[in-house]
């Protein structure tokens, strides 16, 4: 991705590089002109706003590399969305976006300003012109599974955990296989739990009461499940440097086990320097990686030249995950040797990758 030093790469490069710098100087600028929003934001409002234009140039850098304004214009969607769902007025978003701008009109040279800032008003007319964040409910209470997602859900964000685990280990006992709850509840289930944080209507402590759950109900199942004989195969599986979201990666890693593999689960948040070691340790035939946000796309990129200059063998990379969804060839551009949509195709293209390993 990086090799490609078209203006919109350059302008990637530059505000990647000096994304900390660009953020304080945008939050500054910010606030000095904002000066209610301490009194509306509380004590942490200075970090709270850094972090914020930290998290909008890191996702704007990735959106140059890519040299796509779609990927930038999600990202703003779902803030807009998140700041209404919060009864937040969205003018926060446009000052912060204006403040942004100036960081970058007077930090950057001009090309890669001009670059900059060409993205970031074609993003921001589309989000004024009607662009979504993708928000619409997606289970239908008319098929089973998307009946028994919903209702284990409900239960488990209402204190109910036992009930809801229970649902969904009746749910295997009366016929459903175990890979059928992962791929049809109990990640649907997540993604439904994001959805409803994002519009406000969960907190952030029911998030959390659910995804711990959903991890305890993937060890449940997976020892009720019938494994498969030993495949000859190591897989290691994490999310990249950045991500703390592993729950998709980690019903992949158990889907594995039962397919036969042997799976080395590093979790979230892995440390790039650590793959290259790890692989050889546990002499790996192909890894995983999870990419949530766009703004990770660096980190995996560098991640994987890590693995490709420095294992001992040649080790295949899988990737897949929400940060690379909506551009098609990304996964390409960083370097990987597959991608997956979703945990069905990772497991049916980590079976390609392998074949005749």
């Amino acid at each position: 991705m990086s090799a490609r030093m078209t203006p919109t790469a350059v302008a990637a490069d530059t505000i990647s590089a000096q994304c900390s710098t660009l953020a304080s100087c945008a939050c500054d600028d910010l606030l000095r002109t904002h000066v209610d929003m301490m009194s509306r934001f509380g004590d942490n409002t200075k970090e709270l706003w850094h972090d914020h234009l930290h998290q909008r140039l890191m996702e704007l850098a990735a959106a140059l590399t890519a040299d796509d304004v779609a990927l930038f214009t999600s990202r703003l969607a779902w803030s807009r969305a998140a700041m209404q769902a919060r009864g937040l007025t969205t003018t926060d978003l446009d000052d912060s976006i204006g403040a942004l701008r100036t960081a970058i009109q007077t930090t950057l040279p001009a090309e890669p300003a001009g670059a900059a800032l060409e993205f970031i008003d074609q993003a921001a007319a589309a989000v004024d012109a009607g662009a979504t964040s993708h928000l619409e409910p997606f289970l239908d209470p008319g098929i089973p599974t998307d009946k028994l997602a919903l209702q284990y859900v409900n239960a488990v964000a209402a204190g109910n955990t036992a009930n809801g685990m229970q649902m969904v280990v009746d749910a295997v006992n009366n016929g459903l296989t175990v890979q059928d709850a992962f791929l049809n509840v109990l990640l649907p289930a997540q993604r439904e739990v994001g959805r409803l944080w994002h519009l406000n209507e969960l907190s952030v402590a029911e998030e959390h009461l659910v995804s711990y759950t959903t991890q305890r109900v993937m060890v449940t199942l997976t020892n009720m499940a019938e494994k498969r004989p030993d495949n000859g195969l190591t897989a290691v599986a994490g999310a990249v440097a950045g991500n703390i979201h592993d729950i998709g990666i980690r019903a992949i890693a158990y889907m594995l086990e039962l397919e036969g593999w042997r799976v080395i689960y590093l979790g979230s948040d892995v440390p790039q320097v650590e793959l290259p070691e790890a692989l050889d340790a546990f002499s790996a035939d192909l890894l995983l990686l999870s990419v949530a946000l766009t703004s990770q796309l660096d980190s995996t990129e560098r991640s994987i030249e890590r693995v490709k200059a420095e294992c001992s063998r040649p080790v295949k990379v899988l990737v897949g995950g929400n940060g690379l969804a909506e551009h098609d060839n990304l996964w390409l551009e960083i370097g990987a040797d597959g991608y997956a949509t979703d945990a069905q195709s990772a497991i049916d293209t980590a079976r390609a990758l392998t074949r005749g390993t």
